[in-house]
């Protein structure tokens, strides 16, 4: 039989005095109605004194937990209203305690409802969980400062931006007060609760609830709350803990021993750890296994019957035969980068925000095989001599590494993931990242042989961009892509990929991105797409771009249109050509058409911010206009024609 589960919901106030508690007392009152409804207070917020009830009796939750009484004697004795709505009062338990009672009681009710004034350690696994947050605040700009506090640590939480809805309470009718919630909050209110403050201070006092009243203001805002929180979806809640892909299981001093142990056992065994077929890998994996249970078993004999003994041979499988504490992290798709400051530090990206995983080495040594095993197979090497590298993972996600003694700390890793999903221009639509109309201009600018300069800073998603809009070259143009970590991965099939190579261990054998520049063009391409501007390079892919290769693409680091063009200048005198500055910019000018800049905002959402065109010279300056250019979140028509596309 399918269990129905129950609808999980939070109210949280922005604000002392916002009216967090009023709302969240006379919803569920609403609710109670039709519905088994509980009402769960983790701070403290006075639900019990509008309800008139006594707050429950810490007795009830540690006699159901240590097992004196069952969770159904326990529902039993938890007071409850004339409307129906039980209230359970948590502040001052643990954190723990609390949230293990109420996974053994939430089957019971329809609804579960939390009244939370501050998303802390008690109450932020509940708010993990639940099928809908509101955030009340009220217009006052102190409240609407702290609702965008409260949403950022609710963010960073993991709770997913659609889970939390704004509720602007006490509102008074006036279009500036929606202005104001929306812009100091970051984001526009989805409830709105009129102002009745006679009202409310009569139901306070009095300990009348307003749902069902037909005589006052706020009747019609809680029925609407109520509403949204029937069509939240069910979840089946067993138990509340960590998220475990970032929990950290180990037993550290257990993995040593093992870890010691594991090479000597495996040689005695005559396993050799080598073979790249998948039948070659799947037999070691095996063997492999079975040598850590039975070294588990010897070692650890505490350990190798308790729940953690499953995670711990995994973990040091992982470690001896892949990447270890990263394994887990590569898979999970929610993360963008994996920042390995030293062997104990391990931070991700998680939807653009970063976090501190979790996860750590055993030791630095262990950490500097990881990288070895990244680098080795792209030809690439690290040591004392060579002590930082970039390489790319299978898969195509870049990868950046350096060892002592330049890393004081220990080897430090990072790894920016490819996404499994090769993403299309529909998708930065629908993300919000770029408009059709700019979409279009730019499907026609690729078509017309225009040459492009991808800008933005460190993280913005320029490959990404560049990525998507050489998707719009047609198929039978002969494409040569030049990288210094190839990542590109265009699905033209008339393709050349270039990848540029370090020096050997003597330091000779260096092959630059401008050497493959300057050999690209002899390969009669149609176009060259240079995966990023560094240096002297620049000098030769405006001499590509100038000379019958039109329609090339690039990307460099910048931080506006302007600066992109500042910055191609800069280059081109690092390439060691004594050339006067006007000499630069006309050939600037003449090769770059179009600059598409882009940019990752604070809350890690990546978008166009700027597409504009290069029209030409006047005296020494370089004119430039503005074909698209952002404001308020949004990329708009600036209203200016363009003139390259009508050349």
């Amino acid at each position: 039989m399918k269990e129905k589960g129950t609808i999980l919901s939070a109210f949280v106030s922005a604000k002392g005095g916002s009216g967090a508690t009023l709302l969240c007392v006379n919803t569920s009152a609403v609710l109670a109605r039709t519905q088994k409804v509980l009402l769960v207070d983790f701070h403290m917020c006075n639900s019990s004194v509008l309800l008139g009830l006594e707050d429950t009796d810490r007795d009830i939750v540690l006699n159901t937990l240590n097992g004196s009484i069952s969770p159904a004697s326990a529902i039993s004795l938890i007071p409850s209203h004339s409307s129906g709505v039980k209230m359970l009062t948590l502040a001052g338990l643990d954190g723990r305690e609390a949230l293990k009672f109420i996974s053994q009681i939430t089957e019971a009710f329809d609804h579960m409802i939390g009244v939370v004034r501050d998303p802390g350690d008690v109450s932020a696994e509940f708010l993990q969980n639940t099928s809908g947050i509101f955030l009340v605040a009220s217009p006052e700009l102190p409240s609407l400062k702290n609702a965008s506090a409260v949403l950022k640590n609710l963010y960073s939480r993991h709770i997913e931006s659609s889970k939390v809805k704004l509720v602007l309470n006490k509102f008074g009718g006036a279009a500036q007060e929606l202005f104001n919630a929306g812009a100091v909050s970051g984001r526009p209110p989805e409830f709105t609760v009129d102002r009745d403050n006679a009202q409310s201070l009569l139901s306070v006092n009095s300990g009348n609830l307003l749902a069902g009243r037909s005589d006052n203001k706020l009747s019609e805002g809680i029925d609407r709350l109520a509403a949204c929180i029937r069509t939240l979806e069910p979840v089946i809640l067993r138990s509340v803990s960590s998220p475990p892909a970032l929990k950290q299981t180990g037993n550290e001093e257990v993995k040593s021993r093992i870890h010691s142990k594991l090479i000597p056992f495996m040689k005695e065994k005559n396993v050799v750890f080598s073979g790249q077929a998948e039948e070659g890998k799947a037999l070691l994996d095996e063997r492999v296994r079975e040598a850590v249970e039975e070294l588990f078993a010897g070692e650890a004999p505490e350990i190798s019957g308790s729940e953690n003994r499953s995670a711990l041979v995994n973990e040091i499988i992982q470690e001896a035969l892949g990447l270890g504490p990263l394994e887990d992290l590569l898979a999970d798709p929610g993360i963008s980068e994996i920042m390995v400051n030293s062997k104990e530090q391990i931070f991700v990206e998680r939807n653009g925000r970063i976090e501190n995983s979790g996860r750590k080495f055993s030791s630095d040594s262990q950490l500097l095989l990881c990288i070895e095993r990244i680098v080795a197979p792209v030809g690439r090497r690290i040591d004392e001599s060579s002590p930082m590298v970039d390489a790319r993972l299978p898969d195509g996600s870049r990868v950046n590494a350096i060892i002592p003694p330049l890393a004081l700390k220990g080897p430090c890793l990072t790894i920016r993931k490819f996404s499994k999903k090769k993403l299309t221009v529909a998708d930065l639509i629908n993300s919000g990242s770029v408009t059709e109309e700019a979409a279009g201009y730019l499907l026609r600018a690729v078509r017309a042989r225009k040459n492009i300069v991808v800008s933005g800073g460190t993280g913005s998603g320029k490959t990404t961009l560049l990525n998507i809009i050489s998707s719009f070259i047609p198929g039978d143009e002969r494409i040569v892509t030049i990288e210094d970590s190839a990542e590109l991965s265009l699905s033209q099939g008339h393709v050349v990929t270039l990848e540029a190579r370090p020096p050997n261990i003597e330091g000779k054998g260096a092959v630059s991105i401008r050497d493959l520049v300057r050999n690209a063009l002899r390969m009669r391409p149609d176009r060259i797409i240079v995966g990023e501007c560094r240096g002297g390079e620049a000098f030769d892919m405006l001499q590509a771009m100038n000379t019958g290769h039109a329609g090339s693409l690039t990307t460099l680091h910048s931080n506006s249109p302007r600066d992109t063009l500042s910055r191609i200048e800069t280059m081109v005198l690092m390439a060691g050509m004594d050339l006067p500055l006007r000499a630069i910019r006309d050939q600037t000018a003449s090769a770059v058409d179009i600059v598409v800049h882009q940019e990752r905002s604070k809350d890690g959402k990546r978008g166009i911010t700027h597409i504009t065109e290069v029209s030409g010279m006047e005296g020494d300056v370089i004119l430039t206009q503005d074909i698209f250019r952002e404001r308020e979140g949004r990329l708009c028509e600036t209203g200016i024609t363009s003139a390259i596309l009508q050349m």
